[in-house]
């Protein structure tokens, strides 16, 4: 769920903020591949002068085809600009904020781009290149990745997380015609917002800082959540390049940002203050009446090399055994000290059957004391965490500070060369010199004279073999055919590995001519399917657009096709807001009811930019209460009412329908669990 504090903002009390343009914005420019889903004719809307060759023109609409190889630009009212079979650049000749390139992007929408545009011939297929300087491309990474709402230093370290990569990028040079996708593939990329002021301000700021380390930029990755446990691009890819720059370990602000998150905590002292199935399970294992004292815990990654590598830490998560050390007191009365290994698996099913994280792993957090975690990660974990570095600036640490966090061996330099210091201390795991790994009996049965060599696993419950984590996916795509299957290649005779059901959510890892190479999350399978048996999918949905129906008797889906179920249907004059576009259908709000869906394309008319909201906050007064989540249950019983903008802040889910979870999130958040 999007964080609930986020600037109140209408749009039409917005300052235009306007980028800023310098000769040094040249500098450095990257080549940024936009979405256009294939197609063979692309249009481009002017603002202000640019030119094709020696052409100037001013306004209008620019259209680029591509026929037998051929590339062919014209312009709406002045004719054909060129034709070439290589490339053509449409080149920014106005020197003003307000010269600006508009285009429906197929992934993002209608968004408006600074720079240049280039349309080039990839073995006939034709693409589009936005070549941007460095300083309006941090624009459009910011907003694309982060919300605008987001604190300053959020945004900040956002900025330089994305130079870095970007600047990698563009110094490999890997590709012969861009450096970067505007999708995750590489980063999100929306172009240039006006509105996002807080983002400008931010990128404005530090832009010209630079995270290096041993003299040379950081490619500087980063995710969504890491469940807990950092990694370095190491341990995800391999490879050594920028290896000292990054960090392993335990990141206990990633773990606030979500209540899926699962932990246990363990006072090895007070051991009877642990969980009390924890406890139970422990005694169980060690044949104990009571446990007077929990005297090791280690997790292990490979138990077959329990000391761990570089490229895999025996730390690592997921774990695949814990090792313990209990001194217990038996049913005779008597005392001593016994050992023992499980699988993580044992310890889910008797003291966490809730945790849906895969990130599990036992860290040690201070002398006596650990914590059996369960995390929810999302995305590839190596280096930065959005989820953590939000959390990180709530508690008051600085951009510079997230920075020394992720990154610990790197330096972050102003434009003059000059280090910026972070004087922040981060002491989470416990360390008196190597910690010894026990030795365990190879039976179920606890000894107390344990055999020298560890077991793979107890006997009694052997750990099974994880598929490993899910693959980097560039978008979601949902299943809107009935009889869609997930086949082993990119062709319809190729075996099936599994019938899709409709509504399943992919992820898109790469495309082969019309297939998508996807990840089915549900089952953990990869394979192929058709691209016209699936649709775009927004998971976190923001809405874009104000909107209003032109057609009487619409229905309003669940899903972008007509395989799904009716809703509500539209009629003529009802409004609603859009949150995005899905091939040729529209996710919207009913304005009235607020419930979201899904409606064909050519039933909606976009108008005005959706207003920006204080999430959580329904009855306008600038804070989010205990009020706000009661007016939203009134509200679903018909005893009070919500209109527009108030329907909109109401929607704390971002997903598009108003219901009780949502009122239910805002409590949530009031006591510090969300």
């Amino acid at each position: 769920m999007k964080k609930l504090l986020c600037l109140l903002l209408c749009l039409l009390l917005l300052p235009i903020a306007l980028p800023v343009v310098s000769a040094d914005d040249a500098d450095t420019v990257v080549r940024v591949l936009l979405s256009t889903n294939g197609a063979d004719t692309l249009k481009v809307t002017l603002s202000g002068q640019y030119a094709v060759g020696d052409k100037t023109v001013t306004g209008g609409t620019v259209t680029a085809k591509i026929s037998d190889g051929k590339i062919t630009v014209s312009h709406s009212s002045a004719g054909t600009l060129a034709s070439t079979k290589t490339s053509a650049t449409l080149r920014r000749a106005g020197t003003d904020a307000n010269t600006i390139l508009t285009f429906d992007n197929a992934k993002h929408g209608t968004r408006k781009y600074y720079g240049d545009f280039v349309f080039y011939n990839d073995n006939g297929t034709l693409r589009l290149i936005n070549y941007v300087d460095m300083h309006n491309y941090l624009y459009g990474v910011v907003s694309g990745e982060m919300s605008d709402s987001s604190k300053p230093d959020v945004l900040k370290t956002e900025a330089i997380c994305a130079k870095g990569f970007a600047l990698a990028e563009v110094e490999a040079r890997q590709s012969k015609y861009f450096d970067v996708y505007d999708t995750t593939t590489s980063q999100l990329y929306y172009g240039f917002i006006a509105t996002d002021t807080n983002t400008i301000a931010a990128v404005d700021a530090v832009w010209r800082q630079t995270l290096r380390y041993n003299g040379k930029t950081v490619k500087t990755y980063y995710s969504t959540a890491n469940g807990g446990q950092a990694i370095t691009p190491r341990i995800r890819w391999g490879g050594t390049e920028n290896a000292g720059a990054y960090w392993f370990g335990y990141d206990p602000f990633d773990l606030l940002g979500s209540t899926k998150n699962v932990v246990l905590e363990i006072d090895g002292a007070n051991p009877k203050g642990m969980n009390s199935a924890l406890y139970t399970f422990l005694c169980g294992k060690a044949n104990a009446k009571e446990i007077v004292s929990v005297d090791m815990l280690v997790g292990v990654y490979d138990p077959d090399n329990p000391s761990g590598t570089a490229r895999y830490p025996s730390a690592l998560a997921p774990q695949k055994r814990y090792d313990w050390k209990l001194t217990v007191r038996t049913n005779d009365g008597s005392t001593k000290q016994v050992t023992f290994s499980c699988a993580p698996d044992e310890v889910k099913a008797a003291a966490a059957p809730s945790a849906t994280g895969a990130v599990c792993f036992a860290v040690h957090t201070a002398k006596t004391q650990w914590k059996l975690v369960w995390g929810v990660s999302s995305g590839h974990r190596a280096g930065l965490s959005h989820r953590g570095t939000i959390q990180m600036v709530k508690k008051g640490y600085s951009y510079v500070d997230v920075l020394k966090f992720y990154y610990r061996g790197a330096t972050l330099y102003d434009e003059t060369g000059a280090a910026i210091v972070s004087d922040a201390i981060f002491d989470f795991t416990y360390e008196d010199g190597a910690t010894p790994l026990p030795t365990v009996s190879p039976s179920a049965t606890p000894s107390a004279s344990p055999s020298p060599t560890p077991s793979a696993s107890p006997s009694a419950a052997p750990t099974p073999t994880p598929s490993g984590p899910p693959p980097e996916t560039e978008y979601d795509v949902i299943v809107t055919s009935t009889t869609q299957q997930l086949r082993e290649k990119p062709d319809a005779g190729s075996a099936s590995k599994k019938q899709l059901t409709l509504g399943s959510i992919l992820g898109v890892t790469g495309q082969s001519g019309d297939w998508l190479a996807v990840y089915d999350w549900a089952s953990g399978l990869s394979g192929y399917v058709h691209g016209d048996c699936v649709s775009y999918y927004e998971r976190e949905p923001k809405p874009h657009w104000e909107g209003v129906c032109n057609a009487d008797d619409s229905n309003l889906r669940a899903g972008p096709s007509t395989n799904f179920a009716k809703y509500r249907p539209l009629n003529t004059g009802d409004k609603v807001w859009v949150y995005y576009a899905s091939k040729n259908w529209y996710y919207v709000m009913d304005r009235r009811l607020g419930q979201g869906g899904f409606i064909f394309k050519n039933y909606i008319t976009l108008g005005d930019p959706a207003p920006e909201v204080l999430w959580g906050d329904t009855n306008g007064t600038g804070s989010v209460t205990t009020a706000d989540a009661a007016l939203i249950l009134r509200w679903l019983i018909g005893t009070s009412s919500l209109y527009d903008a108030a329907l909109l802040a109401a929607d704390c889910a971002q997903n598009g329908t108003v219901n009780a979870e949502d009122a239910a999130a805002i409590l949530r958040y009031l006591v510090g669990l969300e």
